[in-house]
């Protein structure tokens, strides 16, 4: 009677326990994994992520992914403060500036030991650098991009132009041809951003150096000539609107008014809904951004694209490298590349015959030589927020209340207050 007694009482605890371990699951069940997942892609470009996810659950039955789309001009700030509270997600989309920021900070896991040297050696180098920091890898890349120059064939071939210009010397002329009543040459972004060809196209540098010995280049003649050379072409674009101007520069170019703009391999989608190439896509033209003919033909596009980041107080890490893994493998690279037009960053997605057949994006990935690529360090998105002095100058000096030499001078010593920061 004792024993049956003994018997029911350890029966009895093995179901308390059960219960126990089942009220502490993140799914319900003992081995349910829930992951959440921050995306920053737009309207266009979610349903070929969601179409991944479901891919990802199918393979991982015990793993659900808690996606949540991020408006991407405030993930950066929503990240920095879950991740202060300790509430960021699992895995975040990031740019791939603020990637060394957030490691420097101290939110991101180190996925070094995780990561296969096999794998590893797949990812294309400018992008990879990206998701390295202080000898760390810090993320899995997702997409390249780069600025390139667009431009409307129908514009040029009523100008009688042939094919997009290779120099700033046949930009200009071609500028000239184009530009007539309402009708402008190019439009321009009016940011420091989309400054950045022009400094690097003439031989100049925003820094020079690495880690501790990182110090700002832009105060340089290559700098001045090239401030020089933009004002100068100004004058065959709409005024610049520095207070809306990616939005004013991509309306003047979509609407046929500008028949140039440099702008991301990213926004090919969107400029191909404008009203100038919505009803015949043959219309937009692609090519890289036009090279001085002293400098020759230097890499001189800003580097752009997004990256997969893991939350170092993930409490699934195992799990989060897994799902990062799948979105950045060769397969979904291929998929999102499709779908979504969107750059890979493997070499083995440039040999897939489904990338191979899109020649579009065979044009775009002909450009990506002419990426250049910037160092890699903690305040690096900083730089084109104006807070370092970058744009401000920039604006004085396009409204003549600075000469080209002083506004490299005042940006040169912005920089360096950036890095003392």
């Amino acid at each position: 009677m004792r024993t049956q007694r003994a018997a029911l009482s350890f029966g009895a605890l093995i179901f308390i326990l059960a219960m126990l371990l089942a009220g502490c699951s993140t799914g319900g069940s003992s081995n349910k994994i829930i992951l959440t997942y921050w995306y920053t892609e737009n309207a266009q470009q979610a349903p070929a992520i969601r179409d991944l996810i479901i891919k990802f659950e199918q393979q991982n039955p015990n793993v659900t992914i808690n996606a949540q789309h991020i408006d991407p001009t405030t993930a950066h700030d929503k990240f920095v403060q879950a991740a202060k509270a300790n509430k960021a997600p699992d895995v975040f989309r990031a740019d791939i500036r603020w990637g060394a920021e957030f490691a420097a900070d101290g939110y991101l896991a180190d996925i070094t030991s995780m990561e296969s040297s096999f794998d590893k050696s797949d990812y294309l180098t400018t992008p990879l650098t990206y998701c390295e920091y202080q000898g760390k890898l810090i993320g899995l890349p997702q997409t390249t991009d780069l600025l390139v120059l667009y431009y409307n064939k129908s514009l040029f071939s009523a100008a009688h132009l042939n094919g997009a210009p290779t120099t700033w010397e046949q930009f200009d002329a071609d500028n000239r041809a184009l530009t007539h009543g309402a009708q402008y040459g190019w439009a321009w972004q009016a940011s420091s951003y989309y400054t950045q060809q022009f400094i690097f196209s003439f031989g100049g540098e925003l820094f020079k150096g690495s880690g501790k010995s990182l110090s700002p280049a832009v105060n340089s003649q290559s700098t001045i000539t090239a401030l020089t050379y933009l004002k100068q072409e100004l004058a065959y674009a709409p005024k610049p609107d520095f207070a809306n101007g990616v939005n004013t520069a991509m309306s003047a170019f979509e609407s046929g008014q500008a028949g140039m703009i440099m702008a991301n391999q990213s926004d090919y989608s969107t400029l191909l809904t404008g009203s100038a190439f919505a009803k015949n896509h043959g219309a937009l033209g692609v090519a890289a951004i036009p090279m001085d003919t002293a400098t020759g033909n230097t890499p001189r596009s800003p580097v752009g694209g997004q990256e997969y980041v893991m939350f170092k107080g993930t409490q699934q890490p195992t799990a989060a490298f897994q799902f990062m893994q799948f979105m950045s493998s060769a397969p979904s690279q291929s998929y999102l590349a499709t779908k979504d037009n969107l750059l890979p960053t493997r070499h083995t997605n440039y040999s897939d015959p489904q990338v191979q057949a899109d020649a579009t994006l065979m044009a775009f990935a002909a450009l990506l030589p002419t990426q250049k690529a910037t160092p890699v360090f903690k305040q690096a998105a900083q730089v084109y927020d104006p807070s370092s002095g970058f744009d401000t100058n920039l604006q004085k000096f396009v409204n003549g209340q600075e000469t080209a030499a002083t506004a490299a001078q005042n940006i040169s010593a912005s920089f360096q207050s950036l890095l003392n920061g």
